[in-house]
């Protein structure tokens, strides 16, 4: 979730202020004008299931602006306050009273998403679903609902996460492996549909960016 006190974004050419943004399978090209002026708001997906409250499966993949989902005045009220100590207590204090009275989220979903993140997408979905004494299907449903992808997606994104942390400091078969990717060419395969580009080019742009 992106808090913007300025003129804001540009996703993929469309002009966004404020907006929220559920977890995504894609690349997606995200600009500015020189500067960004702002909060970062990250959310483990069900907590956002429960500030936001729309089904998660809307968001993924795309951006919403901010003032479809929460008061429309939110960021100008966060934006106007004079330092950045007085800005976070303010938006805690917003956050914190619309958590107050939301819907808990589902504890098999919490269980499930948690043991997935701590495997980093290893955990089979089957053990999982059996764990919890669910189907695969009403499994694969209330990860739609509350965390945006399915817990077969979630795992492939989580997979990609660990790896693109990892790259550069192993060799790519031996990242293929230490990942759980069946490959080095699944590897690089993944790199591809998630970034765009070879790992190679990724590690050498995200160099150029930080330098």
């Amino acid at each position: 979730m992106i808090l913007t006190f300025d003129d804001g974004w540009r996703i993929d050419g469309e002009r966004r202020a404020s907006f929220a943004g559920g977890l995504r399978l894609d690349p997606v090209v995200t600009e500015h004008d020189g500067g960004m002026h702002g909060l970062q708001i990250s959310l483990v997906p069900w907590a956002a299931h429960m500030l936001l409250r729309v089904p998660l499966h809307e968001l993924a993949g795309t951006s919403v602006p901010l003032e479809e989902l929460l008061p429309v005045e939110l960021a100008e009220r966060i934006g106007a306050e004079r330092t950045w100590e007085a800005r976070f207590a303010a938006l805690d204090r917003e956050l914190a009273g619309r958590l107050a009275d939301a819907t808990p989220p589902d504890a098999g979903v919490v269980f499930a998403w948690k043991r997935l993140r701590a495997t980093h997408g290893a955990a089979r979905v089957g053990v999982i679903a059996s764990e919890l004494g669910w189907s695969r299907k009403r499994l694969a449903s209330r990860f739609r609902e509350e965390i945006g992808l399915t817990p077969k997606a979630s795992a492939r994104l989580l997979r990609f996460e660990r790896a693109r942390s990892l790259a550069g400091t192993m060799t790519w078969s031996e990242l293929a492996f230490a990942c759980g990717f069946v490959d080095q060419p699944h590897l690089i395969a993944e790199f591809r549909a998630f970034t765009g580009s070879t790992p190679e080019t990724f590690l050498q742009d995200t160099a150029v960016r930080a330098a």
